[in-house]
């Protein structure tokens, strides 16, 4: 089992940026995985899992807690007749590979999400009109010590978020693998879905160091049109910039720090509420 007690938690998260912490694993088999939550529960140790690192933003600050990546967990994938089995650690890409191979269809608007299979449950991942939820039958997950499984309708929900983001360090529900059943579809069809999506991403969404959005849209407008209507695309603060493409997106453009970040959320967020009375909720999940 890898244990770097020296890397930086910029170095494991998709906007770059962040101090560091109590020590960094990186298991390589769900056997590892497990028997590692298992000995950090047994001695109450405080720890955080996480994917890919996106839609993450961690403080340039010392964090009293140990970080578990997944990304190097060997990814499982499976299927008995409609219904499919990924690891926790599978990316949403790699789903939708396996899903196009055997012309199954629940992943092809998924798959532009820079994400895996676990963070996308634990954040309420959705694109398009199409939600990681919609097709999810149960879940494995580590639960009170024990390894357990638990159908949809058990898990606490919502928009952009679910009940895996609400005991962060310690003794929380950790996702092992999931179960989705899918909707036999033409492959051709699959394919023809998952590039329309990837193109209006291309042209409404920039490229760079982000964590993608960072406040959910409200019930009736996108939060970037709202920080646009502000007139803040392009503001920048050492080296963030709120992107001249999306205004909803922040982009490390030049070894910024968590400070030039925190700036401008709080400016977007601020100037929103004084311009239009609406509070932003955060898409990205801070930790400060």
């Amino acid at each position: 089992m890898n244990r770097n007690v020296e890397t930086s938690l910029a170095a494991i998260t998709s906007v770059k940026i962040g101090g560091s912490c109590l020590g960094i694993f990186m298991p390589k088999t769900n056997e590892e995985f497990i028997k590692l939550l298992k000995k950090l529960y047994d001695k109450n140790l405080p720890f955080k899992v996480i994917g890919n690192g996106t839609n993450l933003l961690f403080s340039d600050d010392f964090h009293p807690f140990f970080v578990i990546s997944t990304r190097k967990i060997a990814k499982k994938m499976s299927k008995r007749d409609n219904l499919v089995k990924f690891s926790s650690s599978t990316t949403l890409f790699d789903a939708y590979q396996f899903c196009l191979k055997n012309g199954l269809s629940g992943f092809e608007k998924l798959a532009s999400i820079p994400g895996n299979i676990g963070g996308a449950i634990a954040s309420g991942a959705s694109c398009y009109g199409e939600s990681i939820f919609d097709n999810l039958e149960n879940l494995t997950v580590f639960q009170d010590n024990k390894i357990k499984t638990i159908s949809k309708n058990k898990i606490e929900k919502g928009y952009h978020n679910s009940f895996f983001l609400k005991n962060r360090f310690y003794h929380p529900e950790i996702i092992i693998s999931a179960n989705f059943k899918l909707k036999t579809t033409d492959p051709c069809k699959i394919q023809k879905t998952y590039l329309e999506v990837c193109s209006k991403r291309k042209q409404t969404q920039p490229f760079g160091r982000s964590f993608g959005c960072t406040f959910k849209n409200t019930t009736t407008q996108s939060a970037g049109l709202l920080i646009d209507k502000c007139g803040l695309k392009g503001q920048c603060h050492g080296g963030a910039k709120i992107s001249e493409q999306h205004a909803n997106f922040i982009l490390n453009q030049n070894n910024a720090t968590f400070e030039d970040f925190d700036f401008l959320i709080d400016l977007a967020k601020r100037k929103v509420k004084e311009n239009f009375g609406i509070e932003l909720e955060y898409d990205v999940e801070i930790i400060k």
